[in-house]
């Protein structure tokens, strides 16, 4: 009987020495591709700026930031969420933000919806999008400003945002001579990002400020989109692929503007987008060798309670 506890007891530490990956778990998933977090900590209504109103007010620039919940890594990838509502409406506490945020934080990221000066309806000129842009480009500065306190990985912060915030977004990538930056705080920062996720917005007349060497974008756009027309998007691919500027672009048949009922299907691009082309290869890489270790507490609690319970039955047997 003394034998049978013997190789019951070996049994059981030679399966414990075996790789993480050899047993049946329920995959924990990579960073940044999958929802690796259950829950998110939101920080609402943190001011990144301020600057002067259509009125001539001087207002404060907020945000919502999410955190994955329990999150211990050192420097985290961020991303800027940015509204629609033809620069006139719109909120960072729109449910679709709230989703984006959610889904992205709960992957990893830090992500961050901001609220930016709008306009008087009836009166809105190419000083909104300069209006909106200037305050973009402080909101990228102050994560910069303070990325010790929210742990941001400097090297990896992406811009998204939809239609007025898609404008927004791709103007604040692009325009990136010093006179673009604006007054809105945080001076004295690189306002610089490392990609662009256009959902059907367009850079006008400013096209042709895609220079080479700058950052990749994903455009999500409807083809029989009457608000921001189509042409935009295939614009900004032209001027992409003259320069040799990485563009990813998925049209959406037959849609009109902003088709969030597509959520689900539009968003698996977003997420493949940003992690192939700016979390790289270096992430990726350590996820791997992360998954290769062999760590005790590396196995699913319920199977040690299961050795455990043969190891007592079997010194019980004794």
């Amino acid at each position: 009987m003394k034998s049978r506890a013997v190789i019951a007891f070996s049994i059981i530490i030679m399966l414990l020495s075996l790789p993480v990956h050899t047993f049946a778990k329920i995959p924990i998933g990579i960073r940044y591709k999958h929802e690796i977090f259950s829950r998110v900590d939101i920080t609402k209504d943190v001011v990144y700026g301020q600057n002067y109103d259509f009125a001539g007010r001087l207002v404060e620039l907020k945000m919502d930031i999410y955190e994955p919940h329990g999150d211990k890594e050192s420097k985290r990838a961020l991303i800027i969420f940015i509204h629609g509502g033809g620069f006139t409406g719109g909120d960072k506490a729109d449910k679709q933000w709230v989703y984006l945020c959610t889904t992205f934080a709960k992957r990893g990221y830090v992500t961050a919806s901001i609220n930016y000066r709008l306009q008087k309806p009836g009166n809105v000129t190419k000083h909104a999008i300069t209006q909106a842009m200037h305050d973009a480009k402080a909101a990228v500065r102050y994560f910069r400003a303070h990325a010790s306190q929210w742990r941001i990985d400097e090297s990896r912060i992406a811009l998204v945002g939809g239609s007025a915030g898609a404008i927004t977004a791709l103007h604040a990538t692009y325009l990136t001579e010093s006179e673009y930056e604006g007054n809105s705080g945080n001076e004295g920062y690189s306002s610089n990002v490392s990609a662009c996720v256009d959902l059907w917005g367009g850079l006008y007349d400013n096209v042709s400020r895609i220079d080479a060497g700058e950052p990749p974008v994903c455009i999500i756009h409807g083809t029989e989109d009457k608000g921001v027309p189509f042409s935009e998007a295939l614009n900004i691919t032209n001027r992409c692929k003259e320069v040799g500027v990485y563009c990813e672009l998925h049209p959406l048949e037959g849609e009109g503007h902003a088709p969030w009922y597509l959520m689900e299907e539009f968003l698996p691009w977003i997420v493949n987008f940003l992690y192939t082309k700016m979390i790289g290869a270096s992430v990726k890489e350590k996820e791997a060798n992360e998954r290769d270790k062999m760590p005790f507490i590396g196995l699913p609690h319920f199977l040690y309670v299961i050795l455990l319970m043969i190891l007592l039955k079997m010194v019980r047997d004794v």
